[in-house]
């Protein structure tokens, strides 16, 4: 039944884009502009998908904008309440979403266009979830990734060992007799910068490889309860400091933690699953074909699932139907599987990339599998993003301002300057009290 489902949604789009303009048709007097904002990331490849785009809609012209990714929340948001240069449709994230949603700048595309939740069967559920707020769907993924575990195998294999750790108990004896035999002297380095925003995800995929959770269903802390998993992920964090096989410059690396491993000075770290891709690229790493990806550590093996993903502004509906129906062959084609069901925009991005997708279809995907294949052990990559994959916990407006706290208040605990107890209360506080205002 759900073959058959998308089966049926692939024709439907189709002929929904026949519709709207044949291929081959004379553009009009008159192009329909749509305006496309992203973050600053292959600018290149985003503008050769818009002149294919265009080739095959001929009477829609995009409009392009990019910001840097650092400023990017706050440029968009600028945007939007100045509300004359709001854009059509852009990236957005699942960090994101409750905040954008919550003030309206952004609409449900299953309103619009209720296709979506056919749709949305063949994405990956962690996918789904940060695409989701109160109940409907928001955006098509435009990347999606799990927080991936990785070890070179090389270096594991002179030390002893013919297996990656299962637990995080397993990690620190691993890596103390690879230090004592004189291989690498921290054999681990975890990127948490307090300017990472990755640092937040390394952290919560500790916490839920534990069988932790941050907040109950009503969103109210758990982490500060007494033994739980966010503690002994501090704790464990600390022990590691300690032992002398977490290298301590990990508190100010962000991208660095990714030199060292290409560089063989480190042994194992955590990063979102598509950067294996560069670490296993013959051009980018001395130690190509060597480094593997594993569960993450822990008795559940969960991680964060994170999606970005391409939303629709409020604005686009008060322009009619003309205007909806430009987003709609827009968001099919750059999200979706597009008007022939080839998936044209994510496959190159898969491709030419490496970047993680929740279109599920594509792990059938012959080309796919070949590329993929080259880097990563493709079914266990998919059976982690479908599996033991779930997103961050706490997406509400205020988790950014949260994060920024807890990053802090992480550090402090990790330099022994106060207990982990502590630590957790004062995350809890600030999380309350934010809840609050």
């Amino acid at each position: 039944m759900r073959g058959k489902g998308l089966a049926l949604f692939a024709v439907a789009a189709l002929m929904a884009s026949l519709l709207f303009v044949l291929p081959g048709a004379s553009a009009g007097p008159t192009r329909l502009t749509v305006s496309f904002t992203v973050w600053t990331f292959a600018v290149d490849l985003i503008k050769e998908n818009i002149r294919r785009f265009e080739q095959r809609y001929p009477n829609v012209e995009i409009k392009l904008n990019d910001h840097n990714w650092g400023q990017y929340n706050d440029t968009v948001v600028s945007r939007f309440v100045g509300g004359s240069d709001a854009p059509d449709v852009l990236y957005s994230s699942d960090h994101w979403l409750q905040q954008w949603a919550a003030a309206g700048w952004i609409v449900p595309l299953e309103d619009h266009f209720p296709q979506v939740k056919e749709m949305a069967k063949s994405f990956a559920p962690y996918a789904v979830d940060g695409m989701t707020y109160k109940g409907k769907i928001y955006g098509l993924p435009y990347y999606a990734d799990p927080m991936g575990f990785f070890y070179n195998e090389a270096i594991l294999k002179k030390a002893g060992f013919t297996l990656p750790p299962a637990t995080w108990e397993e990690l620190l004896a691993q890596s103390k007799v690879i230090k004592e035999k004189g291989l690498v002297k921290y054999p681990i380095g975890f990127g948490f910068s307090l300017q990472e925003p990755f640092s937040i995800e390394v952290f919560i995929s500790m916490v839920y490889s534990r069988g932790g959770d941050l907040f109950d269903k009503d969103g109210n802390p758990v982490f500060d309860r007494p033994g739980s998993a966010t503690i002994k992920s501090i704790q464990w964090v600390r022990d590691a400091l300690k032992a002398g096989v977490l290298n301590p410059e990990s508190l100010s690396w962000d991208v660095q933690a990714g030199a060292a491993m290409r560089a063989a000075t480190q042994v194992y770290s955590i990063s979102r699953a598509s950067a294996l891709w560069a670490f296993n690229d013959p051009r980018q790493s001395k130690e190509a074909g060597n480094f593997k990806i594993a569960l993450m550590p822990g008795s559940t093996h969960q991680t964060v699932g994170f999606v970005r993903f391409y939303a629709m502004s409020s604005q686009v509906p008060k322009r009619g139907k003309e205007a909806l129906d430009a987003a709609w062959a827009f968001l099919n084609y750059f999200g979706g599987p597009g008007p022939d069901n080839s998936y044209p925009v994510v496959r190159k991005w898969a491709t030419d990339f490496g970047l993680g997708f929740a279109q599920m279809p594509l792990f059938r995907d012959t080309e796919i599998l070949l590329s993929f294949g080259k880097w990563v052990d493709v079914p266990l990559l998919q059976r982690i993003g479908q599996r033991y994959s779930k997103v961050k916990q706490g997406l509400t407006p205020q988790f950014a301002q949260w994060d920024v706290f807890t990053r802090t208040e992480l550090h402090k605990a990790y330099l022994e300057q106060q207990t982990p107890e502590q630590t957790v209360k004062n995350m809890a506080a600030k999380w309350n009290e934010l809840r609050r205002k």
